[in-house]
């Protein structure tokens, strides 16, 4: 999406749950050099915004013979995937929720709203 953000000159600032090392470490792996990765684990700023979801499955994983197994071992508590766009004035001009906090943003939603938001 980063050719989409810098078309219409976007800033990705994303915040996660993740410890400082996690953030890093998605960073690099995800070649995301150009997002502000902010680190949460307390989930206050989460909190701050309303972005809490309290029911995420959370499973406790080990390696058999290299295999990774895993079992549900309750719930967890993690952010919403949310995408909130602002304009240049700080303005919220839109706001899209995960239904469903495995899924993350859709890229043709987001397509959409920098269009009807950037293109007038």
């Amino acid at each position: 999406m980063k050719p989409l953000f810098d078309q219409y000159n976007v800033s990705v600032i994303a915040l996660s749950k993740d410890t400082q090392k996690e953030v890093a470490f998605h960073l690099e792996r995800d070649g995301l050099e150009n997002v502000l990765l902010l680190s949460d684990p307390k989930l206050e700023m989460i909190r701050k915004f309303g972005l809490e979801h309290h029911k995420a499955l959370e499973f406790i994983t080990w390696n058999v013979l290299g295999i990774p197994l895993g079992v549900p071992g309750g719930f967890k508590t993690m952010a919403i995937p949310t995408s909130i766009l602002l304009d240049e004035e700080g303005v919220v001009r839109w706001i899209d929720q995960a239904d469903d906090y495995r899924q993350r943003g859709d890229e043709q939603r987001i397509q959409t709203a920098l269009e009807e938001v950037f293109s007038s």
